[in-house]
This record gives structure tokens, C-alpha cells and sequence, in this order.
């Protein structure tokens, strides 16, 4: 099992060592491509750990079951974690959807690829590497794989769940 880091969000590494790249993994317990996809994830982040690489997990379950009182405070815990991986734009791409796991630079919040559902735990694991060489070889601006395969942005001022 993977430590805990940031209460509920983040998990990874040992607490001496910086991240290269962060997973980002906007799931909930409601979506079934989170059901397929959340397991490879976990893994493939386990093997990379020592490497800097931290899953930073945007946890959306309660979304749905809140009233609109709670729905704010927890989209702004949400947000706020987002923003403290440097990932605040990932919230406003796709805030309140599940299934959608980017895989960005740490040290500027980079975009570099994204993950789905349809990748193999080998494909997951090649995309972790190559997010790395890109985040630790590559200068900023420039590390773009062939393709991100990321959805366009979502969300156009609504938070509304999919799966």
C-alpha cells in the first residue's frame, strides 16, 4: 500500500524526494471507467514511486450526494487541492468528471499525457516513463510526446459529472 501524503489526494513517494511528474487522477467511487482504470493507476505509480512520481487523486464521490451547500465546499477543497500541485487549469478543464487521469510536469504543472481506460498496465507504465524523460530531459514548452491523447476541455462554467 502506498503512503498517504496530502490527507486523501496524494499518493507516492517517500517524503525526502521531489516529484518529476504527477499523476492527476480526477476518479469517484460512482464511475466505472474509475473501477477499470484506478487499480492500474495505483500500480503503475507504485512501481515509479522512487522516481518521482506522485498520484495526486481528486477525489469527486461525494460530488453527487451533497447539497448545494456542500457541493461548494467540497468543490472548493477540490480545487484547492489542484491548485497546490499546480494543476488549478486541470479543475477548470474538467473539474467534476471522472475518468480522466492527466499526467503533468511537476515543476510547472505541464501537461503531458493523459490516460485511459482502453491502455493496458504496460501502456500506463510506458506512458509514466516517458512522462519522465520528458519532465527530467526536456526543457518546458517543449515536452510534447506524440500526442497527448487528453480529452478537450470539458467544462464551459459547469461541473456536471460523467463517466
Amino acid at each position: 500500500m502506498l503512503p498517504i501524503l496530502l490527507a486523501f489526494t496524494s499518493l507516492g513517494f517517500g517524503a525526502t524526494a521531489e516529484p518529476v511528474v504527477k499523476v492527476v487522477n480526477f476518479s469517484a467511487k460512482w464511475c466505472p471507467l474509475c473501477r477499470v482504470l484506478d487499480p492500474r493507476i495505483e500500480d503503475a505509480v507504485e512501481g515509479f514511486s522512487v522516481q518521482g512520481v506522485v498520484l495526486v487523486k481528486i477525489d469527486m464521490t461525494d460530488l453527487d450526494r451533497s447539497n448545494d451547500q456542500e457541493r461548494e465546499a467540497i468543490i472548493a477543497r477540490l480545487q484547492a487541492v489542484a491548485a497546490s500541485h499546480g494543476a488549478a487549469y486541470l479543475w477548470n478543464w474538467y473539474g467534476g468528471h471522472a475518468g480522466i487521469v492527466v499526467i503533468i510536469a511537476a515543476d510547472n504543472g505541464e501537461p503531458l499525457t493523459c490516460l485511459t481506460r482502453a491502455l493496458s498496465q504496460r501502456e500506463i507504465e510506458d506512458r509514466i516513463q516517458e512522462s519522465l524523460v520528458l519532465a527530467s530531459k526536456v526543457r518546458p514548452g517543449r515536452r510534447r510526446p506524440n500526442g497527448t491523447d487528453c480529452p478537450a476541455p470539458m467544462n464551459t462554467g459547469s461541473s456536471s459529472k460523467a463517466d
